[in-house]
Formats: structure tokens, C-alpha cells, sequence
């Protein structure tokens, strides 16, 4: 197979990881421990995939202490447990591998800590695929996506940015490619929808991982 991108980063959440349940549970718990309002389900979607301290002060308009009190209480039940909610979409590790074995370099682009998206790739028995892992530190520092995209693209040692696409599932994924110059490739499959990747200027978008193929491998 012939690859149309030497360098293909990935967001985590909504991407490579159905991880919305465990995310919008310990929210939830989070909101309760806080003594806020419980928020609608199509609320706590909205929390999966932008950096946690942000989504608290946007959705819940927390000032920012709050938001960083929110962050710990949501912590401590994801960390011991929430995580395990996820899994894996059904046909990313057969991308990943065949991305591997065409001889991609292949690297996360999440606003996820990354300590957890190495425990669920380890866990999913997918990290073996991975050349560099971006994320946010592990206190929820470097989370923007613009600044999660342009480490990857530094520990791939990327230059050649027509030769590397982005792939996520939110605006967010959208918006940073956009601000380094990247090419995209969005996923419904996940959390944003294909209205939010559309209204946010995504054109090519994929209904699975395996319609991800057409546009990662030439001639499929």
C-alpha cells in the first residue's frame, strides 16, 4: 500500500478512543462533589476532546480556580478507574498497523494528559505503533491543540507540513490544523459530528475507520 501522507498525527478521544463515557460520568460526578447544576447529556458530550480546565469554565462558567478545583475532583475518579470505561474503534489498530507496515510515522495530537493516553494505548495493546506521543503535561499544561500539533510535529521531526495530516473529530482539530497548515481529515464517528467539522471548514470527512483508509493509502 502506497501512503498519500509520510506523517499522520492523531487526536485521541473521538479518534482512536471511544472514551465519552467515562469522561462525561466522572463530569458528572466531578459537578455533583462541587454542588453544581447537573448538565444534559448533549452538554457533557462537549467534554470530550478540549482541555478539561476550559470545558468547566465554558459550559459550567466556572472562573478559574473553580475550573482547576473541577479538573482534580474529575482526576482523582478518572485516573483510579473512570479511563477503563473506553475502547478502542473497531478497525483502528488494522489502520495503524498497516500505516506502520507502508512505513508511516505516526504520532498523537491530544489535549488528553499524557500519561493517559499512554496507559489506554498500552492497555489497548496499540502503543507499539505509535513513533511520538503529544498530549498535554499531566497538570493539564500545554493543552491547546495548536500547541499539542506543532510538538508532534517536532517529535516526528516534521518539516514537510503537505506531507502530514491531521485527524480528529472536533473543531478544535479543525481550528489547530488550520492555525499550523496542516491538511485535514475529520471523523463523524466521534464526538463532534459532521456539522461541527463542517461549520468549522472540514471538507474531507470520514464515517469510520476504515473510510479513513481512502484517504490515507492511495488507490483504496
Amino acid at each position: 500500500m502506497q501512503l498519500c501522507y509520510q506523517t499522520v498525527l492523531f487526536d485521541f478521544d473521538g479518534t482512536l478512543c471511544a472514551s465519552g463515557e467515562g469522561i462525561m460520568s466522572c463530569v458528572a460526578l466531578a459537578l455533583q462533589e462541587m454542588h453544581y447544576p447537573a448538565l444534559p447529556p448533549e452538554t457533557l458530550r462537549r467534554f470530550v476532546g478540549p482541555p478539561a480546565e476550559q470545558a468547566y469554565q465554558l459550559y459550567c462558567g466556572m472562573t478559574k480556580e473553580e475550573a482547576e478545583e473541577a479538573v482534580r475532583h474529575f482526576r482523582t475518579h478518572y485516573n483510579t478507574g473512570g479511563w477503563r470505561k473506553s475502547k478502542v474503534y473497531s478497525g483502528i489498530p488494522e489502520l495503524l498497523r498497516d500505516l506502520k507496515r507502508a512505513g508511516a510515522i505516526v504520532c498523537t495530537a491530544s489535549s488528553k494528559p499524557r500519561i493517559m493516553v499512554e496507559t489506554m494505548l498500552k492497555y489497548f495493546q496499540i502503543l507499539q505503533y505509535f513513533d511520538g506521543l503529544s498530549a498535554a503535561d499531566d497538570d493539564d499544561g500545554n493543552a491547546d491543540k495548536v500547541t499539542v500539533i506543532r510538538h508532534a510535529l517536532k517529535l516526528c521531526s516534521t518539516e514537510n507540513l503537505t506531507d502530514t495530516v491531521m485527524i480528529g473529530d472536533t473543531h478544535f482539530d479543525v481550528e489547530g490544523a488550520r492555525e499550523v497548515g496542516l491538511p485535514f481529515i475529520g471523523v463523524s464517528y466521534g464526538y463532534g459530528g459532521e456539522k461541527d467539522l463542517k461549520s468549522s471548514g472540514a471538507v474531507r470527512i470520514a464515517s469510520s475507520p476504515n473510510d479513513l483508509r481512502k484517504y490515507l493509502f492511495q488507490n483504496t
